[in-house]
């Protein structure tokens, strides 16, 4: 027991060192640092929210609000989607020469990209004292249960996509297509209710509608929706399991590909 006692805790320091590194080297150089994740998303909201408001008129109170409430999430899953397709690759050398779980690499991308989600929450702490009454102890009791389903839902997906990308190098092109895709059928810039009924069931098939969905109404409304909080968990559940098993299977003959 004490020496696996001892394997977990060195495992451990690795993941935290490895997740460091993954911070560190994307703004290495860059004045801003790590601020630059906040004003990334922040200026393609201006630029989204004045050709919606603006331009095309869109009627809806707190936009802004409605906008940002889903573009921080999400952004945690597509810069981790994106980050972690050529990860395995472009670890070759350190896959090669040491020893160490190999999901760990993926792993350290999505929490990488989930320290940059936390420094996002005072942004949307201030949009709700502006526009609406402020957080609650909803938040405190949902959040948590929302990253951590969010953080299977991205895991299961890297895990799967680092694998396979890693045999077929066309995925890192496919997966850049597929998260611009993703984006315009989730419902980020609009509400699931301004889609026509007969559509709306096909966004419904959509992993991260729900979950979206219950990020807007814990920001916004301080609401729980546990129905679906209860369907993004299984479907957390589901896409973990999956990439567990494509990323173990693919995984023995990783060497030779590589």
């Amino acid at each position: 027991m004490l020496i696996a006692s001892k394997e977990f805790v060195r495992k451990k320091d690795l993941l935290v060192l490895l997740t460091k590194k993954e911070i560190t080297l994307k703004y290495k150089r860059t004045f801003l640092g790590i601020i630059w994740s906040l004003l990334n998303p922040i200026l393609f909201s201006i630029v989204l929210i004045i050709a919606f408001k603006i331009f095309l008129r869109i009627q809806m109170e707190n936009y802004a609000f409605f906008f940002l409430s889903a573009l921080f999430p999400w952004n945690w899953f597509s810069a981790s989607v994106i980050i972690s397709t050529g990860t395995l690759i472009g670890n070759v050398n350190l896959l090669k020469r040491i020893r160490f779980p190999r999901h760990f690499l993926i792993l350290a991308v999505v929490l990488a990209q989930l320290v940059n989600f936390i420094f996002a929450l005072p942004i949307l702490v201030a949009l709700s004292w502006y526009y609406a009454n402020g957080p609650s102890i909803n938040w405190i009791l949902s959040i948590p249960i929302l990253v951590i389903i969010q953080f299977g839902v991205i895991t299961g997906i890297c895990l799967i996509i680092s694998m396979v990308n890693a045999y077929f190098r066309d995925m890192e092109y496919i997966v850049g297509i597929a998260i611009n895709l993703l984006f315009w059928i989730t419902p980020i810039i609009f509400p699931l209710n301004a889609i026509p009924e007969k559509y709306r069931s096909y966004l419904i098939l959509n992993p991260l509608t729900y979950l979206i969905n219950s990020w807007r109404d814990i920001f916004m409304s301080n609401l729980i929706n546990w129905n679906n909080i209860g369907i993004a968990f299984v479907t957390s559940l589901l896409v973990l399991f999956l990439g567990i098993l494509i990323f173990r299977h693919l995984g023995r003959k990783l060497d030779e590909v590589l």
